[in-house]
Parts: C-alpha cells; structure tokens; sequence
C-alpha cells in the first residue's frame, strides 16, 4: 500500500539542500500563491506543506549517513577493503567506522548533521505557519497538526541526538543562535514533548490506514518514547533524573499504549515486513515509502548520500546482477562478521542460507536472512565467474585475498626452468614443456583456469583477513530486505522499516527484566510474543530462557541493519568496550560521535564532543 500524501511541491524544498534558518525566514511561494492565498483557497492544502517536513528522513537510511553508522560501527556488519582492486577504500572512512578509529572528518557525521537539524528547522518554520495562520483551522485540525509537526521534529532531533549527545535543540523558529544542550536536557526536552503529543496523535487506523502510511502516528510516538525511557541511562541521564521519571515503568508504559491500541500485531512470516511489497505489513510502525524507480533519484552533496533505498545494492556481490537481472551492478561491499553470524541457531531463517554447489545460493529456494554459497551465471547453469576468473561462492566466514596461488601464463612470454618443472608436474602436458616453450593462447587459458581451480581454496578461503584485504567472495550478505529478481526497479522499492511492533514487545521484556512492574511470563505467553520465535522456527522463550543476555542477542537476530544495533550495545555497555570484526580502538568517549569539524568552523560557539579534535 503505497501512500501518495507525501508529495513536496516544486519550488518549496529542494532536498539535499541543506537550508540555515535566515534562509527559511523568506516567504517561498507556490505557485504564484502566498501561503496564506494558498491555505484560504483550502486549508486542507496545509497537508502538502506539512508533507515537506517528512523529505530529510528519506536521507537518513543512507550508508553514508544515520544507516551507515550505525551498522557499520557494530558487531552485525562490516565493510573492509576487498582484494584485488582495492574496492571501497574510500578514503579509508569505511575503515575508520570498522576500527572504531573516525574522526571528526567523517562524511556522514556531516550529513546526518545537517539532513537532521535542516528537517528540525523546517518543522518549527511549518509550526510558526500554522500559528500564523491558525484561525483558518478547526481546533481538532490545528491540534493534529501542531501534534505531526512536534513528533516529526522530536524524531530528527532524537536521531541527531543518538549521534552526537549534545545538540542545539530549539522548539522555535527564528535567526537566533541556539547553543548545545547536554545530552540530558535533550532527552527530558524530547521526552516531555512526545508525553504531551503523542496523545493528541492518530491511530493509524483513523481516519484511514492510507492516509497515516509512512508519517508519525500515535504508536510511532510511543514507540520513539520508549526507547527514550529505556535507553536513558545510556543517554547519560543522571541518577536523580532516572529516578524522577521511573524510566523502566514508563517504558513499559510508553510500550502498553502501542500494545493496548490494538493496531499492531507480529506478522507470520518475518520476511514480508521486508518485501518488496510491504504496505500491508501489520507489524511496521514507521516506515519510509519507497519508489525503486530512477524517477525522483537525487544525490545530495559531493554525490555520496541518496534518497534512495540501496540496502540490497550495498552488499551483494557483483555477478548477482546477471542471475538476478538487477538493473544496476551491486557493489560487493557491506558484509557480516563472524561474531554476529555465530549468534544464529541453525534453524532460524533469518540465519545463513545453503552453501550447496548444486542447490544452495542463488538456487536456494528457501528464504534467509543472510546470503551465502554460489552465484550461478545468467543462465543458471553453472557458477558464475568473476572478473577474476575466480567461481563466485560466498563464504560466511570472511577471509584475505591471496595472489600467491593466483595463476596467469602468457603466451607471449617463454617458460622458465620454474615455470617447466611447476607445470609438468601439474599439468602432465604431452608432449612435456621445455624451457623457452610459448603456450599456445588455448593452453595458456586451460592451465590457467585449471590452476586457479585446483588451488581455490588456498587463494580465497584461507588467508587471515584484514580491514584492508577481504577477498572479493568472503562474508555472508544479509537479504532480509527481498531483492527484486524481475529487473522491474532501479532501487529498492521495498518500504524501509525505521519502527516496528516487534521491538515494542522486547522493550517491555527488557524493561521488565531491569526491574520494572510487570508480569514477565504474562507478556511471554501472548500470541504474538511467542510468534516472533515460532515464525522463525525456534522454540518460543520462557520466563526461564528469556535473560537479559539473551535479549540482547535475540536483538541483534531481530533488528539486524535496522538502524538499533548501536544503542543497544551502548546501552548493555559492549559497543566501547568489546572486541569484533576488525575493532582496535576503545574507550568510553566513543558511545557520541564527532561533530563535523566544518560544523564547528562556521559556528565556534558550539563544542565538540570529549575525546576528539575540531
């Protein structure tokens, strides 16, 4: 179910720019209407300039902005360097966010800044309108509104303020200069402003599903609420301020207003909250609606962030662009560590695929979470090669490239004594080679191929890896988001989940389990909370199976690459501290990332955060 309400009109925003406030003070027009001409013509027509707010998020499940970092600054994915060629060296940024080693120059520290503070801006320029302009509405409409506006502009500050601690946070719109706040006054701010709104919100059953689709509702209020409460302490809300607010019995109460709606239930299949039609899932709280078509595509600054969804573009290897007749080349980069795949039980389908050479990968018929084994060629009929001569099978361990096995003899150039005995003993050519011999263009591709055969295993699937050298073919690939096989978009036309009814039911748990009221084994026993395992193929958890460590676990399987990974190592206290995939740095200053030194340039009354340079 595709909503079309969202539509930004032209002249109004242009997305990817990133406006300051003395530049949004100006009237912008539409048309050739004033937006006062424009709101009396019919008030309704407020809906299209409140569509404008909900632009910037479509930015944000980028990989070089909000997504990116907080996948690849945790145990789920990583995206090394891949040999031979050096891909996604990058500027080493990619390296920086796998080490724990970036700094303030890091791209998307930029982006998420300014898509984040330029959406929370526009918010409070739309609140001053309909404050302007607030006879022309019934009560009931300014209050929906003013509600939407509030919501939306907690969500970009509360995504600015999950990256950097401390924000300059403003409820209103005007050129003044508004200083940082520290990471609890920004929390107690988006806290008491979701507790006032959420109420005033609509179900997203009223007044009708389609008109709620992929903008704030009640339950993503809510929803954001909880994680506020639950993640408080890891926002380093101070003792006295954790206790004045209860925040573990709010969460459960923040969570028991989504569940007592009685609008969200657990889907019975785990993928078709990820497919490529997934309007109708009953799960999905918030969600970005996606148009997989080219039309529309733009690249923000230096032609690194996009407001398309690339999720499936990002990690699948390059030859499943023929098999899978993908409109575009994918680029072999984001993988899954060794540490998080290990998490996985053998039966739980979010887990690794089959790595049969015959029936597994791209022939495996059996939905998983993670792609591994071989990708077969265009034609299906037999794994495919790549521009390496090497047969693409994805391994789900991750392993270094090694060229001293790799085999290239020419025939312009003449053997060597080595080059004789190796291959005499290898080959068994008759008549047998001599020193000085040319191969023939036809041996020469024949022992090639046979060499790199025979010695496949050693090249690819033994080296130790590093953050610089991962061989082309190591890591699982995670394809939870169902990948267009028909070649019928560019991008993908899958609705990217940002909140979903499933974490509201761990939140719960997990706050009940730090201590808040609640019957444990009570919420265990719902329907629903047992479908998350079943559906999946596992037992469902009992008051005994169901621990704190076990639910952070359980997260990570549930959530992967859904943008929470980060927070709740943070907040189970292993994102600073821990080791996995290619981690060397630690240090409890890396829970806040960097401000953008740019950021700083133009505004030096702001600081950094602790432990790094400007």
């Amino acid at each position: 179910m595709k909503n079309k309400w969202i539509k930004i009109l032209a002249g109004v925003l242009l997305i990817g720019a990133f406006p300051s406030c003395n530049d949004m003070l100006e009237e912008v027009p539409y048309g050739q209407l004033t937006t006062e001409q424009f709101l009396q013509d019919d008030p309704n027509n407020f809906d299209l300039i409140v569509g404008q707010v909900y632009a910037n998020v479509k930015w944000l499940h980028d990989h070089w902005t909000y997504w990116g970092l907080n996948t690849l600054t945790t145990d789920e994915a990583v995206c090394p360097v891949r040999q031979p060629s050096g891909h996604w060296a990058d500027g080493n940024f990619w390296r920086e966010l796998n080490t724990h080693n970036w700094t303030s120059e890091g791209k998307a520290f930029k982006y998420v800044w300014e898509y984040c503070n330029s959406g929370a801006v526009l918010c409070n320029k739309t609140l001053s309108q309909l404050n302007e302009y607030k006879d022309l509405f019934d009560q009931e409409t300014y209050d929906k509104y003013y509600a939407e506006l509030v919501v939306v502009r907690s969500f970009y500050y509360y995504t600015l303020f999950d990256c950097f601690g401390k924000i300059p946070y403003s409820e209103s719109y005007s050129s003044d200069f508004v200083p940082q706040s520290s990471p609890a006054e920004v929390w107690e701010k988006l806290v008491i402003a979701l507790e006032e709104n959420a109420p005033k919100m609509p179900l997203a059953t009223e007044p009708s599903k389609a008109y709620n689709y992929a903008r704030v509702t009640q339950g993503m209020a809510y929803t954001l609420l909880a994680r506020l409460y639950l993640n408080a302490e890891s926002y380093d809300v101070p003792a006295d301020k954790l206790a004045q607010y209860d925040v573990y019995n709010k969460c459960v109460d923040a969570c028991d207003k989504v569940i007592d709606s009685d609008v969200y239930h657990i889907s019975p299949d785990y993928f078709s909250n990820f497919a490529i039609q997934n309007g109708n899932s009953e799960e999905n709280i918030f969600v970005i609606d996606e148009d997989g078509s080219k039309n529309n595509a733009s690249s923000g600054t230096d032609s690194n962030p996009m407001n398309k969804l690339r999720i499936t573009l990002l990690t699948l290897h390059y030859n499943h662009e023929q098999i899978w007749k993908m409109q575009i080349k994918p680029w072999n980069g984001f993988l899954g560590t060794t540490e998080f795949l290990s998490k996985y039980d053998l039966d739980d389908v979010r887990g690794i695929g089959s790595q049969d050479l015959v029936t597994g990968g791209t022939r495996d018929e059996n939905r998983r979470g993670w792609f591994v084994g071989p990708v077969f060629n265009k034609d299906n009929t037999a794994i495919a090669l790549d521009e390496n001569n090497d047969r693409v099978i994805i391994s789900p361990n991750i392993y270094g490239y090694d060229d001293t096995y790799k085999y290239s003899y020419s025939s312009t150039k003449a053997l060597t004594q080595t080059d004789v005995d190796f291959l005499n003993s290898e080959i068994i050519p008759s008549p047998a080679l001599n020193v000085g011999d040319k191969l023939t263009a036809e041996q020469a591709k024949t022992y090639n191929e046979f060499l790199n055969l025979k010695y496949e295993t050693e090249r690819l699937y033994t080296k130790a890896p590093t953050v610089d050298n991962v061989s082309w073919n190591s890591g699982a690939r995670c394809v939870k988001y169902e990948v267009d096989k028909t070649g019928t978009y560019m991008y993908c036309e899958n609705d990217f989940v940002i909140l979903r009814y499933a974490d509201v039911l761990y939140m719960k748990a997990e706050a009940i389990l730090r201590g808040a009221d609640g019957n444990l084994g009570e919420l265990l026993a719902t329907s629903d909370f047992q479908l998350m395992r079943t559906r999946v193929g596992l037992d469902a958890y009992t008051t005994g199976t169901l621990t704190l460590d076990e639910i952070y676990d359980e997260r990570g399987r549930e959530f992967v690459q859904e943008m929470v990974r980060r927070r709740d190592m943070i907040r189970f206290g292993t994102f600073t501290t821990a080791n996995w995939g290619f981690v060397s740095n630690h240090g409890a200053y890396l829970k806040w990332f960097p401000i953008y030194y740019e950021v700083l340039t133009t505004e030096p009354r702001w600081e950094q955060n602790t432990g790094y340079s400007n």
